[in-house]
C-alpha cells in the first residue's frame, strides 16, 4: 500500500472518528466539587479542587491520603529535623489537627490506592519509614493510631522490607506485604498491634497453604462494610484477585482472573475493580483483554461469570493499527458501578462502556473516539465523571442514560479522578 493511500486512509478514518466524538463545549452542571490529580512533571504533586460548573480552582492540596468518605485529608510536610502529619477538611482546607512525627515517615503512595494507609472506615491510620540499620540491613517502621490524631501513634519496628497492605477497622490488625530475598515472591503478614507482635504464620489461602505468593500489586477496593479488601495482583502465570478478610486472622483467598496474555504484565495491569455502595458482587474489567468478570463474595469467593466485551466498534479501520502506549500500570478509577448496581462503567480502548450487570453485555458506548483515563461516580450517584489527560478533557455524564451533560472547563491533563461530591 502506498504512503499516499495510507495517508488518505488515516485522514478518512480521522474524519469519521471525529464525527463520533463529543464536540459540545456546554459547561457541566454546577453544584459539585471535584478532586482531581492533574498534570505531570517534576516538583511537588498536588490535587486540584474544582467547581464543576465553572471549572474554577478552589484550592490545591498537597498529594496526600483522603478518608474513604473524604471528610478528612492527610498530608505530611517536612520541617527542620521532623515532619508534621496534618488532618484537614478537604472541602474548606481548614486544619483539623496536627502532630509531629519523625522526618522519615510518610503516607503510603497513591499508586497503592487513594486511601492506602487508612482502615476502610477511616478511623485508623498507618505511616511507613524504611531504611538500613547500622549493619546495612533493611528495617521498616510503622506509626499506627487513631486518625483523629488526638493520641500518640504507636511505633512498630520490623527487620526486613515491608509495605502497607491493609488495616482492620478496630485498628489492631495491620496487614503487610513482606518482600522476600527472591524479588518475584512476597508474603502477606499480619501484625497484631495490641500485642506488638508479628503473627508467625503468613496470611495464606486455606486451599494452597504451601504455595508461595508472587505478583505485583494492581487495583484495590474495600467492600462497604470494611470487612474485606480485594486487590489485583499480576504475575507471569496470570492475574488474580487477593480477597483479604480483615478479621485479624492469617487467611485469605486467591481467585484467578481470566487471561489471554499471561506474560504481558502491562495488559494484566489493565484490570480494574468495582463494587456497589451496598456491597454485593465484585466486578473486574480489563480494557486491553476485552473481558469482564463477576466475582461472588462467598466463602470462598469465586468467579461466577466471565464474558468478552468488544472494545472497538465493528468496522473500525484503525483497530489493530493503534496501540495504547501509555499502559504502564493500574488505573485509578478504571471502572465504576452505578448507584443502583445495574450498570458497570469501564474505560475501553476508546471512550467508556456501559455494561449491563444482569447480562454482562455492553448496553451503550459513551464518548466513542475519545481517550479516557479515569472514571468516578459522584458520591450521590447522580453524575459520572470521565477524564482524559491526552486532550485535557473532563466530561460530566448522566449514568442513567449515558448522555453527556457537559464539560468541566480549565482542566490540565487530568489523569485521575479521586472524588466528586455535592457542594453543601
Amino acid at each position: 500500500m502506498s504512503r499516499r493511500l495510507i495517508a488518505l486512509l488515516i485522514l478518512a478514518v480521522t474524519v469519521l472518528t471525529a464525527c463520533g466524538r463529543i464536540q459540545s463545549t456546554r459547561p457541566a452542571a454546577a453544584g459539585y466539587r471535584l478532586f482531581i490529580a492533574e498534570g505531570y512533571g517534576p516538583g511537588p504533586q498536588h490535587i486540584t479542587v474544582r467547581n464543576s460548573g465553572t471549572g474554577q480552582v478552589e484550592r490545591r492540596l498537597l498529594l496526600g491520603t483522603p478518608s474513604p468518605d473524604w471528610s478528612r485529608y492527610y498530608t505530611v510536610t517536612q520541617v527542620t529535623g521532623a515532619a508534621v502529619l496534618t488532618a484537614l477538611n478537604p472541602d474548606s482546607g481548614r486544619t483539623l489537627n496536627q502532630t509531629t512525627i519523625p522526618e522519615t515517615f510518610e503516607l503510603p503512595v497513591l499508586g497503592e490506592g487513594p486511601t492506602a494507609g487508612l482502615s476502610p472506615d477511616g478511623r485508623w491510620i498507618a505511616l511507613v519509614s524504611r531504611g538500613p540499620d547500622a549493619a546495612g540491613h533493611t528495617v521498616t517502621e510503622f506509626l499506627v493510631g487513631s486518625s483523629s490524631l488526638s493520641q500518640p501513634l504507636t511505633k512498630i519496628r520490623l527487620n526486613g522490607n515491608f509495605a502497607f497492605d491493609a488495616l482492620s477497622n478496630d485498628g489492631q490488625g495491620l496487614y503487610l506485604i513482606e518482600t522476600m530475598s527472591d524479588a518475584n515472591h512476597y508474603r502477606v503478614r499480619l501484625y497484631d498491634v495490641a500485642t506488638r507482635s508479628l503473627v508467625a504464620q503468613p496470611v495464606v489461602d486455606k486451599r494452597e497453604v504451601n504455595e508461595p505468593m508472587e505478583g505485583i500489586r494492581g487495583d484495590s477496593i474495600a467492600d462497604p462494610t470494611g470487612n474485606q479488601v480485594f486487590t489485583v495482583y499480576v504475575r507471569d502465570s496470570g492475574p488474580f484477585i487477593h480477597a483479604l478478610p480483615l478479621l485479624n486472622q492469617p487467611f485469605a483467598w486467591c481467585v484467578d482472573l481470566p487471561s489471554k496474555a499471561t506474560k504481558d504484565l502491562e495488559t494484566q495491569f489493565r484490570w480494574s475493580l468495582a463494587i456497589g455502595q451496598q456491597g454485593g458482587a465484585v466486578y473486574a474489567v480489563n480494557s486491553e483483554l476485552g473481558m469482564v468478570a463477576e466475582m461472588t463474595r462467598g466463602n470462598p469467593p469465586a468467579i461466577a461469570r466471565t464474558k468478552p466485551v468488544a472494545l472497538n466498534r465493528d468496522g473500525n479501520l484503525l483497530a489493530g493499527l493503534v496501540t495504547d502506549a501509555e499502559a504502564k500500570g493500574p488505573r485509578i478509577g478504571g471502572a465504576a458501578l452505578s448507584a443502583d448496581g445495574r450498570t458497570l462503567f469501564a474505560i475501553a480502548q476508546s471512550g467508556v462502556l456501559a455494561i449491563d450487570t444482569a447480562t454482562l453485555q455492553v448496553r451503550v458506548r459513551i464518548l466513542d473516539g475519545e481517550s479516557v483515563d479515569s472514571l468516578r461516580l459522584s458520591a450521590d450517584g447522580k453524575w459520572l465523571y470521565a477524564a482524559g489527560a491526552a486532550d485535557s478533557k473532563l466530561w460530566q455524564l448522566d449514568p442513567a442514560t449515558g448522555t453527556v451533560r457537559g464539560q468541566v472547563k480549565g482542566v490540565t491533563q487530568p489523569w485521575a479522578l479521586l472524588w466528586a461530591e455535592p457542594m453543601h
